[in-house]
């Protein structure tokens, strides 16, 4: 089966993907009256990637192309798991890098810091301190002394389900970065 790539966004986006389709390197791309019209992700037609030709200024582009599909599938399974409650705040990227390490944290059984999160992520100390904050507002997280872990709130509906989809994504990435590694060698 070939591999695909979703092109989605809002329709703001719409002008770089016509300058793509225009300089031939997209072949096609969701309905324009479907993303305007509220229509979900998952419903727009998908993109080739064999059918991708990225801008050649860009090194590595079909590599990168694919990381990119693969982070932001994750980011958005994180969004699909945990509602818009935890994905609509005002920087919700930095919420869920803490959160995703004070889970890793917490399965590892070893405190998660304040001091230590900032100096991991290379956030500053105030910022991770407030979206701590945040999280423990929001359910996601307590405070343990000076640590920090995560709440049963994690034990979602369906968790194998998810976690089998992501793996998937993340082993069709794989494969298809260890195609185009072979075609390079």
């Amino acid at each position: 089966m070939p591999h695909r790539i979703s092109l989605v966004g809002p329709p703001s986006l719409w002008t770089a993907f016509d300058w793509c389709r225009k300089n031939g390197h997209v072949s096609e791309l969701p309905n324009r009256s479907d993303v305007a019209h509220g229509a979900a992700a998952h419903d727009h037609p998908v993109v080739l990637i064999d059918e991708v030709h990225p801008p050649p200024r860009i090194k590595l582009a079909r590599e990168r192309m694919l990381m990119c599909r693969l982070y932001i599938g994750l980011i958005r399974s994180v969004n699909d798991d945990y509602g818009s409650d935890f994905a609509g705040h005002s920087d919700s990227c930095t919420d869920r890098t803490i959160g995703i390490y004070v889970f890793l944290k917490t399965i590892m059984c070893t405190p998660a810091r304040a001091t230590t999160i900032a100096q991991t992520l290379k956030l500053p100390r105030t910022t991770v301190n407030r979206r701590l904050q945040e999280l423990i507002k929001r359910g996601y997280i307590e405070r343990v002394g000076n640590a920090y872990r995560v709440t049963d709130r994690v034990n979602i509906p369906d968790l194998q389900g998810k976690l089998e989809r992501r793996i998937d994504l993340i082993i069709e990435t794989a494969a298809e970065l260890s195609r185009l590694r072979a075609r390079t060698v």
